[in-house]
Formats: C-alpha cells, sequence, structure tokens
C-alpha cells in the first residue's frame, strides 16, 4: 500500500539521519515533529478510505457523499506526499551540515595528536581523512602531515616518500616547496647530498618567490664550501 511505502522511507530517512553524531537538535526536532503530523495524516486517510469503502458497497449512500471521501483522500494523501518530500529536504540538510563539520573535525583530531607528539596516532588519523575526504581542501595539508611526523621520528626513508605525494597528488598545492625542501633535507641525512643538491636547485627555478628559496640557497651554498674546504684539506695532506 502506498502509505507503508511512504511510512517504510520515513523511518529509513530518519535511522540514516539519526545516526549522524552532529549538533543539529533543531533539524531533528522539525522532522520529529513533520513525522508525527504525517502519522496523524494516514491515520485519518485510513479512516477516510474505510468510510469510502463502506459507502461504495452501501446501496442507500448518497453518490455526492462518496465523491467528497474520495475527494478528502485525494488531499489528505497529497498532503502526506508534500510532508514526505519536506523531510526528505531536511535529512538532505542535515547531511550537508553533517558533510561540512565531520571532515574539519578528523582533520582536527589528527592535527591535535601530531601537535602533542602522538606521531603514529596522528598518522593513521590523516590516512584516514585522504581515504574518505580525497578532494577535501585539508586534504594536501593531511599528506604533508603525514610526512612531517615521518620525519620528526627520523624516518627520512618513508617521510621522502610521504613528501613526494605532496605534488605528485597535490600539483597545484602551495605545500610543494615546502615539501620539497624537507625532501632535500632527508636526502642529505641519508648521504645523498648530491641528489638534495638537485632538489634545493629545483627550488630555486620551480619556486624562485617562495619562502624556502633562502633556506634552499643557504643549503646549497654550505654544501659548496664543505666540498671545496675538503679538496683543499686533501691537497695540503699531499
Amino acid at each position: 500500500m502506498k502509505i507503508n511505502l511512504l511510512l517504510l522511507s520515513l523511518i529509513l530517512l530518519i535511522g540514516c539521519f539519526s545516526s549522524r553524531q552532529v549538533d543539529i537538535d533543531s533539524l531533528e526536532k522539525e522532522i520529529a515533529s513533520l513525522q508525527i503530523k504525517c502519522a496523524g495524516l494516514e491515520t485519518k486517510q485510513a479512516e477516510l478510505y474505510s468510510k469510502y469503502e463502506e459507502s461504495l458497497v452501501n446501496i442507500d449512500t448518497n453518490k455526492a457523499s462518496i465523491q467528497e471521501l474520495y475527494k478528502k483522500t485525494v488531499q489528505l494523501s497529497q498532503e502526506v506526499d508534500e510532508i514526505n518530500i519536506v523531510l526528505k529536504n531536511k535529512a538532505c540538510s542535515a547531511s550537508a551540515v553533517t558533510d561540512i563539520r565531520v571532515p574539519s573535525k578528523l582533520y582536527e583530531n589528527a592535527y591535535n595528536d601530531f601537535l602533542i607528539g602522538k606521531y603514529e596516532v596522528a598518522i593513521m588519523g590523516f590516512k584516514a581523512f585522504i581515504k574518505q575526504y580525497k578532494e577535501h581542501e585539508l586534504a594536501v595539508q593531511a599528506q604533508y602531515y603525514i610526512a612531517e611526523a615521518l620525519y620528526s621520528q627520523n624516518k627520512f626513508v618513508n617521510a621522502y616518500e610521504e613528501y613526494s605525494k605532496v605534488e605528485a597528488n597535490y600539483p597545484n598545492s602551495e605545500f610543494i616547496s615546502s615539501s620539497r625542501l624537507k625532501m632535500a633535507l632527508c636526502l642529505e641525512l641519508l648521504g645523498k647530498k648530491q641528489e638534495s643538491i638537485i632538489v634545493l636547485q629545483s627550488i630555486l627555478k620551480d619556486f624562485p618567490n617562495s619562502s624556502e628559496v633562502f633556506a634552499a640557497k643557504e643549503k646549497i651554498k654550505l654544501y659548496n664550501n664543505t666540498k671545496t674546504n675538503g679538496k683543499g684539506k686533501s691537497k695540503n695532506k699531499n
């Protein structure tokens, strides 16, 4: 019966909506109120259907009364449909609020763990965030802080790989120059200084106006001086 299907759809919508752990009490109250109203209308509609059917089998019933009952039944059915539409829109609105708040909260929790040095927990949180909200504006920051957490634990090989994902997955991000600088530092700490220099030089070329340029120049200068002094000492020994 159409009414049963409508009621079922309402229950499913409310069930899905109530599972969201978001502070949207006002929307829940509106939906509950509409649901009660809808239930009352359905009861009235059922009663009218019953009277309408009785009228059809009653020979003495006035045809005008039958038409009036039918008219009221149709009207109530329309009202139920309208309430169902309103409920659906409310549920969508609640879902939209949830979609806005939940990602930010997940990122915030992971970032707070990062700040207090709970790096493994933070990494799991950031990865879960990226998996679920890869297109979110905070996703690139989550990726960057995964690398930062690994760097803070002296896991330079893994950190290098995660820093490289910033540019690979988010080519237009403002975090690329920062990631490249940290990649260069990882390579230096791994004893790959020549490769580190190549990455530093790419910062000068591709991001000449970035704040990382100064650090890149100083690193290159320091490396060249160390290299020159090393050769000088070798000559003196001979």
